[in-house]
């Protein structure tokens, strides 16, 4: 007798027969509810706390008496170098000295450069403290003072003012064991000034080591979140109740344009917390930024979290938390709490799970349940499958904006309600993957689609566990136990293997749930095709589970009907953009419009720049007139020889921003007001925030000969330029601006 050499079975081979195995036919269909009970519970478990009133103990954070202590501070907008910035400024340092603070302020010239640009900012900064009693470091809670022009600024950075004095208020007037400085700057908004000033020239009064939390946000409601650390924060971040925190998220602040005064502090070697709210972004300064939209859950929730933290820290040996310090791990929120976990582990980890359910397959093939060629086959139409699924995911959101541009926000570009869009975001994906899965089984297997899907999503999240473990630090860990637990499960008798594949599961689901609210708090603007990505990659991870359910399908079903299977999800989708669109041009909300009036500073030629959201906005946008505003006042002088040149500035109006380029070649050596830019190599704009009125500012630098010199002055109340049209309530101007231009030969 000869033995043949073993061959793959064909894909259409008749499955084998499961009589007498009924009961395991449920297995699937089990597998889909654990999924969506846990992903459910994790949805969940990003609530926010309910606000405590002013009766609450005077121990405790309560939401309402954090209002109260805000409510003059957030009243109208307080751009840096404004009357109403040096109005909060007054009234902090006035209930901080009541509080048992030692104030002062801090006034100077925050500079930083970015790439070709440089700014210079006029900051007043506030500093209070109290020392603490047998000192082992400096805790400071850090936000800043300003906001956007036109935009209270309630929750950016309100929130912060508001957490930081009932924190305060709470810890009662005793000092801790370390010292306690509240760090409250100016100018974050035009490029994170007055904490460079700070870092600058006063950070070495500090008692090392230092522990900034650093308060901030993007929107006016949410789950408070930490979005970045720096130092051994994971041995106190549990402190906190609820804490959440993401090592992507640290990762992502490479990738955006956003960014907070914590880079600054982190960059000065302070250790500590970066937390945010992000929820409800279309209202991210606006004038819609103030204290009837802040959310007073959002708020209790974020001064719970500092207040416990403060309280941690304030008596905690730093000396010994130091020795703690080492390579930043890759941090990611479980049911019990943060997960710490060693980058090279997650690498490691990541470029396994592939390699397990490699493994799972060759068991399923020798059994003669799978095919190499089924598989393969299955991981190529998923490569096809993805980027279709989220391309449409993508194209959906871009055509419902492009449709109705009057239902964006102007700064982030979100809808004032974007649930339906969000669900319509998953669902535009399922049409994609419901054509291809589809088509992919009229040619093989269901398990051989399972395995080959699973086997692309494994393979792309190993290339980010070797790119960047933090950025996968969230999806990672869930990929790998499936991966692992689909190994496991095919090796197992039936009822053993379901409860590992169970047990596999559920930390997919637990991400599905809590990656889901957060993306949604995220915005559809903002993570268009993320959130359909993450679901898709996820699934995709987790789908091997489902391989030893008996109904799997071991051959092809041409059944091409199925193809109407699509029509469902599809006709959703357009449902769901239909009525998200009307939904949100339902609601109460201004709509919000950008306008600028270009003036020419010699000849007061005025030229409207206006979004057009409303007919009020395309009524002015691109029109002319002339305008009869002072422009400031600009003189210059250079010295033949060595090109320095002598540029004397004073703006007529209060908060000024000005703004220098040259026609022709860069700004070298640049100092203002006798202080040295510092930037490597020239600059090609310089800009100047918070400009005192009618004051000299004086700017010397090494200029080409020749160049043409224009200065342009940015203020932030239209209606002084001729042309202008008050609009109605039904519109909300966003930071409108008034742009008057000199121009002069040097």
């Amino acid at each position: 007798m000869t033995t043949q050499p073993a061959q793959d079975p064909p894909a259409e081979a008749a499955a084998p027969s499961h009589r007498g195995t009924w009961p395991r036919r449920w297995q699937g269909l089990a597998l889909l509810v654990v999924l969506l009970i846990v992903s459910g519970l994790g949805f969940g478990s990003r609530s926010i706390t309910d606000p405590l009133g002013v009766d609450a103990p005077a121990d405790s954070f309560s939401a309402e008496r954090a209002v109260q202590a805000a409510e003059p501070l957030v009243a109208e907008p307080r751009p840096v170098g404004t009357r109403a910035n040096a109005e909060a400024h007054a009234e902090l340092d006035e209930q901080l000295t009541a509080l048992g603070f030692e104030t002062e302020t801090h006034d100077s010239i925050g500079m930083r450069s970015t790439e070709d640009e440089g700014v210079a900012g006029y900051t007043s900064n506030l500093l209070a403290t109290r020392p603490g009693t047998d000192p082992t470091g400096t805790i400071v809670l850090a936000t800043h003072i300003d906001s956007v022009p036109h935009a209270p600024g309630a929750a950016d950075a309100g929130i912060g003012l508001s957490v930081i004095l009932e924190t305060v208020r709470a810890l009662g007037p005793e000092a801790q064991r370390n010292d306690l400085v509240v760090l409250l700057v100016d100018g974050e908004e035009r490029g994170l000034l007055g904490a460079q000033a700070h870092l600058d020239e006063r950070a070495d009064e500090l008692a090392q080591p230092v522990v900034v939390l650093n308060h901030e946000a993007r929107g006016v409601s949410g789950r408070p979140t930490v979005t970045r650390a720096n130092g051994p924060m994971r041995e106190v971040m549990g402190s906190m109740p609820h804490p959440e925190f993401e090592s992507f998220t640290d990762a992502l602040f490479e990738l955006i344009p956003n960014d907070t005064d914590f880079t600054v502090y982190r960059e000065a070697g302070w250790w500590g917390l970066d937390m945010a709210i992000i929820d409800d972004s279309w209202a991210y300064h606006s004038p819609q930024d103030d204290a009837a939209h802040l959310d007073h859950g959002t708020l209790q929730h974020y001064g719970d979290m500092t207040l416990a933290m403060t309280r941690d820290l304030s008596g905690r040996d730093l000396g010994e938390l130091g020795q703690e310090v080492g390579e930043d791990p890759v941090q990611t929120t479980a049911p019990w709490g943060i997960v710490a976990l060693p980058p090279m582990l997650v690498t490691v980890l990541g470029v396994l799970a592939p390699l397990a359910l490699l493994a799972a397959v060759l068991v399923l093939r020798a059994r003669g349940e799978l095919t190499l060629r089924g598989t393969a086959l299955g991981a190529l139409l998923t490569l096809v499958a993805l980027p279709l699924s989220l391309g449409a995911a993508v194209m959906t959101w871009q055509l419902a904006a492009a449709a109705t541009p009057e239902m964006l926000s102007q700064t982030v570009r979100e809808p004032v309600r974007a649930e339906l869009f969000l669900v319509a975001d998953v669902l535009a994906a399922a049409v994609g993957v419901a054509v291809c899965w589809v088509l992919a089984r009229l040619l093989i297997s269901r398990a051989a689609l399972l395995a080959g899907a699973g086997l692309v999503a494994l393979v792309l999240l190993a290339a980010l566990a070797v790119y960047s473990p933090a950025l996968g630090g969230s999806m990672i860990p869930a990929a790998v136990l499936a991966a692992v637990g689909a190994l496991v499960a095919v090796l197992l008798p039936p009822l053993p293997g379901l409860v590992v594949r169970v047990l596999a599961l559920l930390p997919t689901g637990w991400l599905l749930g809590t990656q889901i609210s957060a993306l949604a708090e995220f915005g559809i603007a903002s993570a268009a095709g993320g959130l359909a990505g993450t679901v898709l990659i996820a699934l995709a991870a987790a789908g091997p589970l489902w391989l030893r359910d008996p109904d799997a399908g071991r051959r092809p079903v041409r059944r091409p009907h199925r193809l109407l299977i699509p029509v469902l999800p599809a006709v959703l989708t357009v449902g769901l953009v239909i009525g998200g669109t009307a939904w949100t041009l339902a609601s109460p909300e201004p709509t919000q419009e950008m306008v600028i009036a270009q003036v020419d500073g010699a000849t007061g030629e005025t030229r409207w720049e206006v979004s057009g959201s409303t007919g009020w906005g395309r009524a002015l946008d691109g029109t002319s007139a002339r305008s009869d505003v002072p422009p400031p006042t600009v003189g210059t002088s250079v010295d033949a020889e060595t090109h320095r040149a002598r540029i004397s500035l004073s703006s007529p109006r209060e908060g000024a921003q000005l703004e220098l380029r040259l026609d022709a070649g860069e700004l070298a050596d640049v100092t203002v007001d006798g202080r040295s830019l510092g930037a490597d190599g020239a600059v090609g704009t310089l800009g100047i925030v918070g400009a005192p009125q009618d004051e000299e500012i004086v700017v010397e630098a090494t200029v080409p000969a020749g160049a043409e010199l224009t200065v342009v002055e940015t203020t932030y109340d239209p209606s002084l330029a001729g042309g202008w049209v008050e609009p109605g309530e039904e519109v909300s101007l966003m930071q409108p601006r008034l742009m008057v231009s000199v121009v002069s030969r040097l």
